[in-house]
């Protein structure tokens, strides 16, 4: 990652749960980790930009074993601090420290969306995964937006971030289905989670795909 993405989430830390879900909406982040719930059997695990570690204590209970990563050494200290038996690395989506086929599993929660090249981040994983593994990505989808509920959402980022990442990328679920699929990935599940009791929240992909290579 840049050393400027670095740094934006390095200052965000603090503040990053309450704003996410405020530019999200509330029952986003709960509604992906109702889908986690439903998988089984993760094997060998790594979890992929695990912030403040919202994701991280079911993923642990669906695998053998998990190591979360993040780049940001300040969101790593508070979800040690909320989890101290689990094992975290600072380390890059796209620049991974692992050998090939280490991993049965890998998750990136809210990743793609802000990595320097979402297509070097999925290569990474399928690098790392073993021949038949599975990537589950849950990233915003804000094509599915209302013109003015549009207009809501980039004012509340811009409130909330004060900037937004100048890496940003907005990807619907077509977008990152044509990456998995340059990949050697094949999709196995693919969902829209959404809020529909609230106009205004940005929906989710929720994508499983098995490494084919």
């Amino acid at each position: 990652m840049s050393d400027a993405n670095v740094k934006f989430w390095a200052a965000m830390s603090s503040r990053y749960d309450s704003f996410i879900d405020e530019v999200l909406g509330k029952n986003i982040r709960p509604k992906i980790l109702e889908k986690l719930n439903e998988e089984e059997n993760l094997g060998r695990l790594i979890e992929f930009g695990c912030g403040t570690g919202y994701f991280t204590k079911t993923l642990a209970n669906k695998s053998e074993s998990i190591i979360s990563t993040d780049i940001s050494e300040e969101m790593l200290e508070i979800a040690k601090e909320r989890l101290k038996e689990i094992e975290f690395q600072v380390m890059d989506v796209q620049n991974c420290k692992f050998d090939d086929e280490t991993f049965d599993t890998a998750f990136m929660g809210l990743v793609l969306l802000f990595a320097d090249d979402p297509q070097k981040a999925l290569e990474e994983s399928s690098r790392i995964l073993k021949s038949g593994g599975s990537l589950i990505i849950a990233d915003p989808d804000i094509s599915f937006l209302a013109p003015y509920a549009m207009l809501r959402f980039r004012f509340r980022a811009l409130l909330k971030y004060r900037r937004i990442p100048s890496t940003s990328h907005v990807l619907n679920q077509k977008e990152i289905i044509n990456m998995l699929d340059k990949t050697g990935f094949e999709v196995a599940i693919k969902e829209i989670i959404q809020d529909e009791s609230n106009s205004n929240s940005v929906s989710a992909n929720y994508i499983k795909a098995i490494n084919k290579k």
